[in-house]
């Protein structure tokens, strides 16, 4: 439950700060500078497999939200 939790808040917040899908999926796979993800896209830090990688993820993209 945790990580879909985790996984619906990341889509809305994609939804909300990309205009169309394309864009949200170019920022998943695309590397990313901030030292969150290390040079890597963040769908490979979603990837490691533990939920606390999930969070990172959300709260960075709720972070843009406000």
């Amino acid at each position: 439950m945790e990580r879909a939790s985790y996984l619906l808040g990341i889509y809305r917040a994609l939804q909300i700060l990309f205009a169309d899908e394309a864009q949200s999926d170019q920022w998943l796979h695309a590397p990313n500078d901030n030292p969150l993800f290390g040079g890597a896209a963040p769908i490979e830090k979603m990837l490691d497999g533990f939920v606390v990688d999930l969070a990172v993820v959300r709260e960075h993209l709720d972070s843009q939200l406000s």
